[in-house]
C-alpha cells in the first residue's frame, strides 16, 4: 500500500509500478541527439514514440509552437515514478519562446533526473509522437536524453503502469557544452507558462506540480520559492 502526495495505490498496484520501474531500468535510452531513433522506429515498424513532458510542454499553447494538432490531441496527464524535477537546465540564449530574463541567473528551465526511488514522482503529460515529428521535438529539447520511465495515468491508479521516455539532461559536458547549472533560478516567463499548463489539469494536479518541482538545489520546492520571490502568480 502506498500513500504519496495524496496518491493512494493498493499493494498490488504498488508492486506493479515497482516491477515496471525495474523493467524500465533495463530498457535502452537515447542519448541526445537520439542518433538512430528514427531508423530504429522504421526498422521496428513503430508508428510513434511515447514521451513525457513535464515543463513547458504541458502548456498547450507552448507545445503548439512545436507539435501538430494531431500530436496535441494525444496528450494525457500522467505520474512518473523514479525521477526528480528541478530548475537547473540553462535555456539556450537563442531560444525566443519566452520574454527576456529579469537578470542573468534567472534563466533556468526544467529538467528531470532519474533516481530509481518510487517516492520521487513527477506529474506531466504523455504524448504520442509520430516519426515525422521527432525532428521538431529534438530541435526544441536540446541536450535532453530520452530515458525509459514507469508511468501511471493520472487519476486512473488501478490501470496497468506503462513505459514511456522522459526528457533528462545530465550534469555533464556534451560536445563542449554543459546544459545544466545549479546556480540558476527559474526563468519567470517560462515558469508562468509551466504553472499555467499544470493548472489546466485541475487544482490537485497543480498542487502536486508545485510540491514535486524543486529549485536547482534539488531540495527547495518551488511552492516555497514562489511565495516569496514570485507571489503574483499565486
Amino acid at each position: 500500500m502506498m500513500n504519496l502526495y495524496g496518491i493512494h495505490l493498493s499493494a498490488a498496484q504498488t508492486e506493479d509500478v515497482s516491477q515496471m520501474m525495474v523493467d524500465a531500468a533495463k530498457e535502452p535510452g537515447y542519448r541526445y541527439p537520439w542518433d538512430g531513433l528514427e531508423e530504429e522506429m522504421e526498422a521496428n515498424c513503430s508508428a510513434e514514440i511515447t514521451i513525457v513532458g513535464y515543463g513547458s510542454l504541458i502548456n498547450n499553447a507552448s507545445a503548439a509552437r512545436t507539435l501538430s494538432e494531431e500530436s496535441l490531441a494525444t496528450f494525457q496527464p500522467v505520474i512518473v515514478f523514479g525521477a526528480r524535477r528541478l530548475f537547473n537546465y540553462e535555456i539556450p540564449s537563442e531560444v525566443d519562446r519566452y520574454a527576456p530574463a529579469i537578470h542573468p541567473l534567472a534563466r533556468a528551465g526544467l529538467n528531470a533526473l532519474p533516481t530509481g526511488k518510487m517516492e520521487d514522482i513527477v506529474n506531466g503529460i504523455v504524448m504520442k509522437l509520430p516519426l515525422t515529428e521527432i525532428k521538431a521535438i529534438r530541435r526544441r529539447e536540446v541536450g535532453y536524453d530520452l530515458v525509459p520511465i514507469a508511468c501511471l495515468e493520472w487519476n486512473e491508479w488501478e490501470k496497468p503502469p506503462f513505459l514511456a521516455y522522459i526528457l533528462c539532461c545530465f550534469d555533464e559536458e556534451r560536445e563542449g557544452i554543459r546544459h545544466t547549472n545549479d546556480k540558476l533560478e527559474p526563468h519567470r516567463d517560462y515558469y508562468s507558462k509551466c504553472r499555467k499548463g499544470a493548472s489546466e489539469f485541475g487544482n490537485d494536479f497543480l498542487r502536486l506540480w508545485l510540491t514535486t518541482t524543486y529549485l536547482a538545489d534539488g531540495i527547495t520546492p518551488v511552492a516555497q520559492w514562489e511565495a516569496t520571490e514570485f507571489p503574483e502568480v499565486g
